[in-house]
């Protein structure tokens, strides 16, 4: 038996669970689903792989120290024989508060002649609880043996790439909602490099946590956010640093230009007021060539090219970072100790994120598809759809600025309503959501096929993410003034609006003059 891994901290109440699972096997386990019945999981809990011939460990936490601890979990897997149909078994144990109920750790496998699962010798009574299951692959027939021992590696090499990547565990301090993560989470699911179903922000690992920092880079190009840590790529900072350049930083940084200046468009927001909006697409374009070219590794972009030799008229020896600076020291910003840190997937983040800012209410004003489906506004004033439905949107009107909008722009950036990564519909009140799911699952197929940048995706981002209205307009500080008025939602829907409204006057009227008729 492997070194077994030591409990993630936390309070103790004596009740906790802490469940060992040993793959045993030669593939991975991606996590479908989970539940916590009583109690709350630990920090990156319960975790959205198990890698082939490790460890891992499920750890379940008393919340209130006098109510125990129970939950499930289920993984699936693939039996290389039949990679196209996947196998689970489920994992459920209780701690319970209370003198008369024993503990229990059971499982359960969808197909027990394939996965064997060993509950190993545990305690009834004690707390907290410490369980151990040892899951294995066997045979499928005497006919059809699958002599796992001997199984090459590269006999899973699909399965390996479908779930190498995956998030950690929470970053200790929630500082805002985490939209964008899940709208992330939510296209790799649906992807061609899926992450498991069971994927939550929540329960991220280190190396899909890369993707993270790209994502999050956008909004903390300096990562003042973080910690400079050797270990952890996902440990908070007080943002005390953060919150100073953002307020009063010079104009120079980097934070202060993505927000306030001429990098708005990281944003998929014009630099100033009454930009043209050909030139704000222009500047996306430039910008996103070099990025996704750095991301996908298989031009001539590298990471330690300098700023100033990329984009000479963006870096300079008075900008911050300097014009001499690398690309990878632009993606690691103020902590560049973490030892594995790839600069290939925080670029990739930073594109999905563009994209992904392109749909939201308070960066662009998008020609809505479907105005019927409109609901009015709440009972704040903010645009809501019908239940079942959500926002349809087309081409770019006007991009916004961020200086001199609203509070209303904070609104459609956020969601007070549970979502669930592995759920779509749980998106549909963000208004932009769904559309920069979409896109973001092409953006991936793109980045997991290493598809250049002249062979489709400049095509993609130019002419379907950033493609602009015909009465595209110069920007504006604006946030929802215009979104779904007559002259900014699409015309075939209103054009059908009014011949139905034609037609209901004119039968209204053959009506009227009919029942004036007298009666035969």
């Amino acid at each position: 038996m492997a070194d077994q891994q030591e409990p993630i901290f936390t309070p103790s109440s004596g009740y906790e669970s802490f469940i060992y699972i040993y793959n045993k096997t030669k593939v991975d386990f991606a996590l479908d689903r989970s539940k916590a019945i009583l109690g709350s999981w630990a920090k990156g809990c319960p975790p959205n792989t198990i890698k082939a011939g490790a460890e891992a460990l499920i750890q379940l936490n008393d919340s209130f120290g006098f109510s125990g601890s129970q939950g499930e979990v289920v993984y699936e897997l693939y039996h290389p024989s039949d990679p196209d149909n996947p196998l689970s078994f489920k994992v459920e144990f209780c701690d319970p508060y209370g003198r008369w109920n024993d503990n229990y750790l059971r499982t359960k496998s969808s197909n027990p002649k394939l996965v064997s699962c060993q509950v190993l010798d545990y305690n009834l009574t004690g707390h907290p609880f410490t369980g151990h299951v040892e899951v294995y692959l066997t045979e499928n027939s005497a006919s059809e043996m699958v002599d796992i021992a001997n199984t090459p590696d590269e006999t899973n090499g699909d399965v390996h790439a479908a779930f190498e990547i995956g998030f950690n565990g929470p970053l200790g301090i929630k500082v805002r909602d985490p939209v964008h993560e899940d709208i992330a989470i939510a296209a790799f699911i649906a992807s061609r490099m899926r992450f498991p179903k069971g994927t939550e922000y929540n329960n991220l690992d280190a190396t899909q946590w890369e993707y993270m920092r790209g994502l999050l880079w956008s909004d903390d190009p300096l990562c003042l956010l973080f910690e400079d840590s050797r270990e952890s790529n996902s440990e908070l900072a007080l943002g005390e640093k953060f919150l100073g350049d953002f307020y009063a930083g010079a104009p120079s940084s980097l934070t202060q230009r993505s927000h306030f200046g001429d990098l708005q468009f990281f944003h998929a927001m014009a630099g100033q007021s009454n930009e043209d909006p050909h030139d704000t697409k222009a500047n996306m374009l430039s910008w996103l060539e070099i990025i996704y070219k750095l991301a996908v590794g298989v031009q001539d972009v590298k990471e330690t090219d300098s700023l100033a030799g990329r984009f000479p008229t963006r870096f300079s020896s008075y900008s911050d970072p300097s014009g001499e600076a690398s690309l990878r020291q632009l993606f690691l910003g103020r902590t560049p100790s973490y030892r594995k840190a790839n600069i290939s997937k925080r670029a990739f983040g930073h594109c999905l994120h563009m994209v992904q800012d392109s749909y939201a209410v308070g960066h662009t004003l998008r020609r809505l598809s479907n105005p019927g489906d409109l609901d009015g506004k709440d009972s704040e004033g903010f645009f809501r759809f019908k239940p079942g439905k959500f926002a349809r949107l087309g081409p770019i009107i006007t991009f916004h600025t961020y200086s001199g909008q609203s509070k209303r722009h904070a609104h459609y950036d956020e969601s007070k309503q549970p979502r669930s990564p592995r759920d779509l519909d749980s998106f549909n009140h963000i208004i932009g959501a769904r559309d920069a799911i979409d896109k973001s699952i092409k953006l991936i197929n793109f980045y997991a096929q290493k598809t250049k940048w002249e062979d489709g995706v400049r095509d993609f981002f130019a002419d379907e993410v950033f493609v602009l209205d015909s009465n595209a307009t110069l920007s504006n500080p604006q946030v929802d003034e215009r979104f779904g008025s007559p002259d900014t939602s699409s015309r075939s829907t209103l054009e059908a609006y009014r011949l139905a409204d034609e037609e209901y006057q004119l039968g209204a009227w053959i009506n009227s003059h009919t029942d004036a008729q007298p009666q035969f």
